[in-house]
């Protein structure tokens, strides 16, 4: 092939692989438009929002959503630039962005842990709010939740399962989580391996990278229970069974007991069981600051907490940190 047009080609490539980063990483820098990296289990709500936030402003809102420890390393370790950040867990935000690409968060929702499933799953019929423990139990019953390393619904799953062991002495976590997956525990503290490491050959336990992913699992009959948030389950119409407060991770009162579980990730964080308050933050190097301060305040203000409520997640209004004056919702 002659040496021009080999070199004609590599320039063609050289422009297209450019134009790939900066659509990937610039396509929001204009006035018309902003990209908001979010929890998978807010895709509804956001999406709803962000059709109300496009009919008022004329600007175009791009959701991108992962489990929350893959969305907020999206920022802290790919380089990523986002307007607004929202997150299932408060903690990613402080544990992975604050303080270099920002110092402020808002918590403005709860949510709990549900047993979701539907009328084809095993036992279906029998299952309730009583015998649940039992029933997941069985041998022939499949269940999968979210990768603890990726998405807090994860490691959530894993913490009620502790939990529920200590409050009811009933092994469920040894059955289920120690001789399924590759969890092990270390004097107190659950360790989570790396995900290639999380899932033994057993077929009991099914893992996804974020909780919504199960749901397609549960309507092909792939598992039969999952894990998964309360909002979830509602929004996408799935039958599902609702737990006590001392294991659903809903009530702000008892987190002292749902600190006693202590999980550390693969990549080497600490998580302490805590209530589910999901958190937005805008970082600092957001490219379209202006835009990205009245998508929060439409969020959370009237119309924002509305949706949430609609979709079955409580909303609340916690800041945290220097949060900057033009948030006013």
């Amino acid at each position: 092939m002659p040496k021009k047009v080999v070199i004609a080609i590599l320039i063609v490539l050289l422009i297209l692989l450019a134009g790939g980063y900066y659509y990937i990483n610039y396509q929001n820098t204009s006035e018309g438009s902003i990209k908001v990296l979010a929890a998978g289990s807010l895709s509804v709500p956001l999406k709803e929002l962000a059709n109300k936030f496009q009919e008022k402003y004329g600007v175009k809102v791009y959701i991108e959503t992962a489990g929350s420890i893959d969305t907020v390393k999206k920022v802290s370790e790919l380089g990523i630039k986002a307007d607004v950040v929202a997150v299932a867990d408060y903690n990613a935000i402080s544990s992975y962005l604050m303080p270099n690409y920002t110092n402020w968060y808002i918590k403005f929702a709860r949510n709990e842990l549900v047993i979701a499933y539907t009328n084809n799953s095993r036992f279906a019929k029998e299952i309730n709010s009583t015998n649940w423990m039992n029933i997941l139990t069985r041998k022939d019953v499949r269940i999968g939740f979210s990768s603890p390393n990726d998405d807090p619904c994860g490691y959530r799953a894993v913490i009620m399962f502790y939990l529920a062991q200590l409050k009811y002495k009933n092994g469920i976590f040894d059955n289920l989580i120690l001789n399924h997956t590759g969890i092990k525990i270390d004097n107190g503290t659950i360790i989570v391996p790396n995900d290639s490491e999380l899932l033994t050959t057993t077929g009991k336990i099914f893992i996804k990278q974020k909780s919504v992913d199960l749901l397609a699992d549960l309507q092909a009959g792939d598992i039969d229970y999952a894990i998964e948030y309360l909002s979830v389950a509602k929004q996408h119409h799935i039958n599902y069974i609702r737990l006590p407060d001392v294991i659903n991770l809903s009530n702000s009162t008892l987190v002292s007991w749902y600190s006693k579980a202590v999980v550390k990730l693969a990549d080497g964080k600490i998580i302490h069981g805590d209530a589910i308050n999901y958190a937005v933050t805008i970082p600092n190097n957001a490219p379209n600051k202006e835009y990205a301060y009245k998508f929060v305040n439409m969020l959370l203000g009237k119309e924002g907490r509305s949706i949430l409520k609609n979709c079955g997640q409580e909303p609340i209004f916690e800041p945290v940190g220097n949060v900057p004056k033009e948030v006013k919702p």
